[in-house]
């Protein structure tokens, strides 16, 4: 299955060479600026989360396009459309930052409880020494607790996470993200072990490629574009992922309609 996923994602970037190129440069072009912006506006902490947010916001907004393109059985990246891409990218962050901010809370409340310090879970992966020293210094049957716990809770998190931001890129409805009965019964209806596999299958993809981002290579600006590569790589996967199981949602339930009548 990864192979599979692996093969659509890069057909759908492949699909207009041109237009992928067009969408690199744009992306690297926007990363400048706000680097530019940060550095020379961004020591003010205000400041700085505002210029982040809203650059941030740029760019989610064409993966919130990506996942809407792909919902409706898109074959290839969307043209940008500015007015959506706006709109979206505002009301994904937010809905993002709700999220993981409650994701967070939860995951710093565990931790608390196990007397263990508190991180990103997403780094575990790419801190594995740090991870590894950890295990070994702690209680075993703690360390089993925390760490079953904690992605236990990010599973659970990210499934409502991700199909919150595919119902609003579908509905353009933030409310409609937020409506927990709603997106259950949207799970039920692919199965949870369907879904499941579909993430991990997604995240393992976007563990692959960001690892081959973080390869050096001498020569600088051969090595800022490889790595750029590979991140254009991690943002259309991650969002062309969430398109996709909502599509088959999508699918299922027009199908139920089709055979109940």
């Amino acid at each position: 299955m990864p192979i599979k996923r692996l093969k659509s994602v890069w057909g759908y970037c492949s699909y207009n060479i041109p237009f992928f190129i067009l969408i690199f440069i744009l992306i690297l072009i926007i990363s400048f600026i706000s680097d530019f912006i940060l550095k020379s506006y961004g020591k003010n902490f205000t400041t700085g989360w505002i210029i982040q947010f809203i650059f941030s916001s740029i760019v989610t907004g064409y993966g919130m396009l990506i996942t809407r393109d792909k919902i409706n059985h898109g074959y290839r990246l969307p043209k940008i459309k500015f007015r959506d891409v706006i709109y979206l990218g505002f009301l994904g962050n937010i809905v993002y930052i709700i999220y993981f901010s409650f994701q967070l809370i939860i995951l710093g409340y565990i931790a608390t409880f196990f007397q263990f310090p508190v991180f990103d879970l997403h780094k575990i992966f790419f801190d594995f020494y740090d991870t590894f020293q950890l295990l070994i210094y702690s209680n075993p049957k703690d360390s089993f607790l925390f760490f079953s716990l904690s992605i236990l809770i990010f599973y659970l998190t990210t499934f409502f996470a991700e199909l919150g931001l595919a119902v609003l890129a579908d509905t353009k409805s933030i409310t409609s993200a937020f409506n927990l009965v709603s997106i259950y019964k949207d799970i039920n209806i692919v199965g949870w072990k369907n879904y499941a596999i579909h993430i991990s299958v997604i995240a393992l993809l976007i563990l692959i490629f960001s690892a081959l981002q973080t390869i050096t290579i001498p020569i600088p600006l051969i090595s800022d574009l490889w790595g750029a590569f590979f991140g254009l790589l991690v943002f259309i996967t991650q969002y062309w992922g969430i398109g996709a199981v909502y599509c088959n949602i999508k699918d299922k339930l027009k199908q139920r309609s089709i055979n109940s009548q």
